[in-house]
């Protein structure tokens, strides 16, 4: 997929392409869990490229901050709270998207 031109006339579809790869993207059963974190980090870095953004929801920012006594937040405070917020996100896609036939879970007793 083609990302370095910000003139390019397929922009959008190479957005589309871009999230469906992402949201298609699971650890294949033979694969280990580095190389699926490869995959999946390179797959985000075209996201990025294209200025695809997931997960970054201010309204969730601020509710987080509320919690932390912060109820009229700084432009930065906001920003990190929401670049927070996405990474977390896409920890949450990355676990659910891990084979977790790969991994026991011992429950304790």
């Amino acid at each position: 997929m083609y990302t370095s031109s910000k003139n390019d006339l397929n922009i959008r579809h190479n957005k589309a392409m871009a999230h469906m790869i992402l949201m298609n993207l699971y650890q294949g059963k033979f694969q280990d869990i580095q190389e699926f974190r490869d995959q999946y980090m390179a797959t985000r870095k075209v996201c990025n490229e294209l200025g695809l953004k997931f997960g970054r929801c201010t309204d969730d920012a601020k509710t987080v901050l509320k919690e932390k006594v912060i109820s009229e937040p700084t432009s930065a405070q906001l920003k990190k709270a929401v670049d927070k917020i996405e990474e977390e996100h896409h920890v949450i896609l990355f676990l659910f998207k891990a084979d977790k036939s790969h991994y026991h879970i011992m429950e304790s007793s």
